[in-house]
């Protein structure tokens, strides 16, 4: 009976598990369905936070057009939907509920632990994309020098690095956290354990 009711939590334990992982699927999927067509008024709630950060970072001065989205004229530079981030925004949030899985143990905890990641993506997204963009923007103007490079091709690249190194760090803060919270779950006060052991050996001779 000890082992069949050990199995049946650790089933409980992996389901929410795959519950979290089903969550993070759907926002994904209806995310990006979502970004596909939204207008730069729709997606205010990430243009105009990260058109605030950028000008403040590049010295800049981006203003609001109707239908087109943040403009720094002087700088002939646009944030516009297609820089709104949201595909990293999706990719943080799935890459911290991996990270967070093994705590993913109870309604509460999964709860918790995917509207955190939700909260730490956006977040990260407008910290990494303002970053992005302040470096196009100086790619743009020629502040950095590129020589006889590319400038669309360098501003490609330069992208997928800051996006990918955003995710990888992202990714090593989650396990970094969830070592820390394993860690400590573990250390189980001695008379707790003394408490619970004769029950154990009940129960096995039950």
């Amino acid at each position: 009976m000890t082992r069949v009711g050990g199995l049946g939590a650790t089933m409980r334990r992996h389901a929410w598990a795959l519950a979290a992982l089903a969550v993070a699927a759907a926002v994904v999927a209806a995310g990006k369905q979502y970004y596909r067509a939204a207008s730069a008024d729709e997606l205010a709630w990430i243009l105009a936070p990260t058109a605030r950060l950028v000008s403040a970072v590049s010295g800049g001065d981006f203003v609001y057009e109707a239908g087109i989205g943040w403009v720094d004229r002087a700088a002939t530079f646009i944030i516009a939907p297609a820089c709104a981030g949201l595909n990293f925004a999706m990719a943080a949030f799935l890459a911290l509920t991996l990270g967070w899985l093994g705590g993913m143990r109870t309604l509460r905890g999964t709860a918790a632990r995917l509207a955190a990641a939700a909260a730490l993506a956006y977040a990260a997204t407008l910290i990494v994309n303002t970053a992005r963009i302040a470096l196009a923007i100086a790619l743009h103007k020629g502040t950095i020098d590129l020589g006889d490079l590319d400038r669309a091709e360098v501003h490609r690249v330069e992208g997928i690095i800051v996006y990918l190194g955003g995710l990888c760090a992202l990714y090593a803060l989650a396990r970094a956290i969830a070592s820390r919270g394993s860690a400590g779950a573990r250390s189980t006060p001695v008379g707790s354990a003394e408490s619970i052991e004769p029950r154990s050996r009940h129960a096995v001779a039950g």
